[in-house]
């Protein structure tokens, strides 16, 4: 996925500030974001936050924090 492919794609924003473009970083398919993620002063959790239909548990791409 260049830089320009998520500008029309919408946006996952949780609570904590945190923007996803929910697409798989693997695959570049649309994928069901979790309904929360973890947070903590160092950052964000390297965990998986998202589901693929095609790669199961995976990452959504980070676009970094709104205020």
């Amino acid at each position: 996925m260049n830089e320009y492919e998520s500008v029309r794609v919408r946006r996952v924003v949780y609570d904590e500030g945190a923007t996803f473009v929910p697409v798989c970083d693997r695959c570049g398919r649309f994928v069901k974001a979790d309904d929360s993620i973890m947070v903590s002063e160092s950052g964000l959790s390297p965990e998986p936050n998202a589901t693929c239909s095609k790669c199961g548990r995976t990452s959504m791409l980070f676009e970094g924090f709104v205020y």
